[in-house]
């Protein structure tokens, strides 16, 4: 199969799963291709992300500045996130993937996904971010509880952990629908 037709072919899995996201109906019975894989499945997620995200108008230039979902350490994604995110508007924004190699860069993103590689600089990262309109995510082990706003775990399926203090703290607003789908952690946001 050519680059071409991969990317169309999660570009169309990434809609369907975007659906099903929204309906909370069985996105497997929808989509007639192969079962996504993990990463797969989290770009779909992070694409889903924006549309339940509300940014304040400072966390962009203009009105027609793009989106831009950042990658920050070892990216577990691959082309993935290119092949979901390319040619698709948001929002009236064009998407854009960026993988970020210094910490200097984090806060030019509107949602940073940290790789687990950078488990022993979550910290410092979070601090960095603070107060930041950026919607931070990953799937280290015990992210929403260390301060970050939504976490990945896989068992079975993917389930979400949101922590509300750390998107209130990052000036965001998540739509109750996505409230609803994932585990609250109540943890009050302290990363001075």
């Amino acid at each position: 199969m050519n680059p071409s037709a991969t990317g169309m072919k999660l570009a169309t899995v990434g809609r369907a799963l975007a659906l099903g996201f929204l309906l909370a109906l069985p996105v497997w019975a929808a989509v007639a291709v192969k079962t996504p894989g993990e990463y797969e499945l989290k770009a779909a997620f992070l694409y889903n992300f924006i549309s339940f995200t509300e940014w304040p108008d400072t966390a962009f230039e203009n009105v027609s500045s793009p989106i831009i979902i950042g990658v920050f350490g070892k990216d577990p994604f691959g082309s993935t996130l290119e092949a979901v995110m390319t040619g698709e508007r948001l929002k009236n924004r064009p998407l854009i993937v960026w993988r970020i190699n210094r910490i200097e860069d984090i806060t030019r993103c509107h949602i940073l996904f940290i790789s687990s590689s950078e488990s022993n600089h979550m910290d410092d990262i979070l601090r960095r971010l603070n107060t930041q309109p950026v919607l931070t995510v990953s799937d280290m082990p015990g992210f929403a509880e260390a301060g970050g706003a939504v976490a990945f775990s896989t068992a079975e399926r993917i389930r979400l952990t949101i922590n509300p203090a750390a998107v209130q703290s990052a000036h965001l607003t998540l739509s109750a629908k996505l409230l609803r789908l994932a585990r609250l952690v109540n943890q009050t946001v302290s990363r001075q």
